[in-house]
């Protein structure tokens, strides 16, 4: 192991892939020679999830935030294939790419089984900074554009795209946005003549959105703030930290050593907020107001899921003291599902809400009756895809 991946399994306690699952591949080199390189042509290392489940890192390059100089950030690909796939029908699969939201990573195993098992190749990508991802020296999960990740999903794109029939990309949350915001500027580049991002685009079968972030869900002092004022904070103190996050009381309904069900890595989801830089912030607001400007439609098969409602999540019990309000475990306590809904049709004038009952904020992670009737629309959808 080199240096770098010696210290960040130090930093993180998790074993990361050996060196020669580790490959490079830039923007740069995608737009070039789209699809010149297949997902199958990778080496995937063990990963933390355990058997079935491999990881690839891809080195991206320099950092446009400009942290770690001369140590490039990188993406990592995981890929869930069983012992006894054939390789002939492995290829044949098409794929779907599970990207996460903010201060999460790809650990899903119920949903990679459940969908492979239907028949599709599942692969998770853990963003620059986030998850497996992450560096020693980063911020995690800091970009101060949205739009910057869209390399790291360019890449996974053109890799699937070589090497499976389509790709289907399932965006949660912040990576709802990022999903949307991406296949949208490739939509508009295909249409503007863009030859390279055209035949990347025509990859993309469809989108999926788990409880997408489409709107600011603060109070109208908090979203005039962040809209108006934040943006001059960030240009003379863009490191400057703006208080608050993710309540904790989501991460209490959700993992096993809380009252949840779930064991996943607290190091990667940690149950409170990390740090977020205003210029984060900022890059977010201004990544969604792009989006309620009109014309950054996805323009294929889109299907939105999402939560009835949303609760404030039992912020009394979030220091330890009591469990979380019994409302958390049946509500979105992130985001608002009515926003999402209402933004819709901005994501895709055709696009397809499928309220699910009972859902929190990742629908996939809900109580064992509603996250079935979550698989069940979803599959449904799949299912009806032309």
């Amino acid at each position: 192991m080199t240096a770098e991946t010696t210290e960040t399994a130090e930093t993180t306690g998790t074993a990361l892939p050996p060196q020669d699952a580790t490959s490079r591949l830039s923007l740069a080199d995608v737009l070039s020679h789209p699809m010149g390189k297949s997902v199958h042509d990778l080496s995937f290392g063990p990963d933390l999830l355990g058997p079935g489940y491999g990881a690839h890192t891809l080195v991206l390059g320099d950092d446009p935030d400009g942290e770690t100089p001369g140590r490039p950030v990188v993406t990592t690909l995981v890929r869930h294939l069983p012992t006894g796939v054939a390789d002939d029908a492995w290829r044949t699969r098409p794929a779907l790419l599970f990207v996460h939201g903010m201060t999460d990573f790809f650990f899903q195993t119920h949903v990679a089984e459940h969908f492979h098992a239907l028949g599709y190749a599942v692969y998770g990508l853990d963003l620059r900074k986030c998850g497996r991802s992450h560096r020693p020296g980063q911020t995690w999960h800091h970009v101060s554009s949205q739009s910057i990740y869209d390399e790291d999903l360019t890449v996974a794109l053109s890799l699937l795209a070589a090497g499976h029939p389509s790709v289907i990309p399932v965006g949660h949350s912040t990576g709802g946005l990022d999903v949307t915001m991406w296949v949208a500027r490739l939509h508009r580049a295909a249409t503007d003549g863009d030859a390279a991002r055209a035949r990347l685009y025509a990859a993309v079968r469809a989108v999926v959105l788990n409880s997408p972030w489409l709107d600011l869900q603060f109070d109208a002092v908090t979203n005039a703030v962040i809209r108006h004022i934040f943006p001059t904070v960030a240009r003379f103190a863009p490191d400057w930290h703006v208080p608050g996050g993710i309540d904790p009381s989501y991460g209490r309904t959700l993992h096993v050593e809380e009252y949840g069900e779930w064991d996943y890595d607290r190091t990667y989801k940690p149950l409170y907020p990390r740090p977020k830089k205003v210029s984060w912030l900022v890059g977010v607001s201004r990544e969604i107001d792009k989006l309620h400007t009109g014309g950054f439609a996805t323009g294929v098969p889109t299907l939105l899921l999402c939560s009835d409602r949303h609760s404030g999540g039992g912020r009394p019990g979030a220091d330890g003291a009591a469990a979380p309000d019994p409302d958390a475990f049946l509500t979105d306590t992130v985001l608002k599902p009515d926003q999402m809904r209402a933004a819709a049709h901005l994501v895709d004038p055709h696009c397809d809400v499928r309220t699910v009952p009972g859902a929190m904020h990742d629908v996939f992670l809900s109580g064992p009756e509603v996250r079935a009737a979550a698989f069940r629309a979803a599959d449904a959808w799949l299912a009806a895809l032309p």
